[in-house]
């Protein structure tokens, strides 16, 4: 339980950060590609034996999946960036969130690591996540926005099955691959794809396309890289501890970390909610509620 609440900490703080990025116009590519090399700068001081482990498993299969995994990572946050200025922020939060689908049905259909036997309510839970994802990422106000033909589906469409899949790969790598002490191994190789990725991309921005690097933007790749880098490691951990049952997992995680991260909107950041809002946080206390009865029945 702890690496579970680790992991909607983290996450909620990196909720936090990109809003702060927002409101200090901070060139989000810029700081996340500086962000994966200060997540690998933490990973080896954090856990000293993660390098040796690497140079041990060089070619391995968990070593494979973390590089197709971190290019998968930057691609995604740039197919989120794109979605967000191409069709809307709603739109790229709810396709990012609900992909937990994708885990979910993988877990329960394929690993089949299912920690109990999930009965209509588990199920149901299941599905008012969703809902209440959806309810509490819509927003009033979208920035200007002109989606055309294809595009209006199909930039969501992707960002959906891209989330999705990096935590199929996540799920399927700690349930077959990895061993407990290998997470920092593989949480730092993973990173370490996705910032050679990044650092080619924005030199050649910087050096074909006359992009200038910020020094504030750089600041801010540093405030994220460090709760990025635990925000992966307690998620494999928490994975494992929950003996890889990622249909309960994923759910509970990005429920958590919703009401954690809207909740510290309205206190931090003074935002405010619509009623369609308020009723998603409301499903999504339900949805927790039915996933995990069975567990709060054995507490009392």
């Amino acid at each position: 339980m702890l690496y579970l609440v680790l992991c909607v900490l983290f996450n909620a703080l990196l909720v936090f950060i990109f809003k702060l990025f927002q409101r200090y116009r901070v060139q989000t590519f810029q700081a996340i590609v500086v962000n994966y090399w200060i997540c690998l700068v933490t990973g080896a001081l954090f856990d000293q034996t993660a390098l040796p482990i690497m140079a041990q498993n060089v070619g391995s299969p968990w070593m494979l999946s973390s590089w197709v995994l971190g290019s998968l990572f930057i691609g995604s946050f740039y197919l989120i960036a794109l979605t967000t200025q191409r069709i809307g922020v709603s739109a790229a939060t709810v396709a990012m969130k609900i992909s937990l689908v994708i885990p979910v049905l993988f877990s329960l259909l394929v690993l089949q690591n299912t920690l109990k036997e999930y009965t209509f309510l588990n199920y149901m839970g299941i599905a008012l996540a969703l809902v209440a994802i959806v309810f509490t990422s819509r927003r009033k106000q979208e920035p200007a926005a002109a989606p055309m033909g294809v595009m209006a589906w199909a930039l969501p469409l992707v960002v959906f099955l891209a989330a999705g899949l990096g935590d199929v790969i996540i799920n399927y790598t700690n349930d077959q691959w990895l061993q407990p002490e290998q997470a920092g191994a593989f949480t730092i190789s993973t990173f370490t794809a996705s910032a050679v990725i990044g650092a080619l991309a924005l030199g050649y921005q910087a050096l074909v396309q006359k992009t200038k690097i910020e020094v504030k933007s750089a600041v801010a790749g540093i405030g994220l890289g460090i709760p990025n880098f635990f925000s992966i490691f307690f998620l494999i951990k928490a994975l494992s501890a929950f003996n890889n049952d990622g249909a309960f997992l994923y759910p509970i995680n990005n429920i958590c970390i919703i009401l954690l991260g809207t909740f510290g909107g309205i206190l931090f950041f003074k935002e405010r909610l619509s009623g369609t809002n308020w009723l998603g946080l409301l499903l999504a206390v339900l949805a927790l509620v039915l996933l995990s009865y069975q567990e709060i029945q054995q507490a009392f």
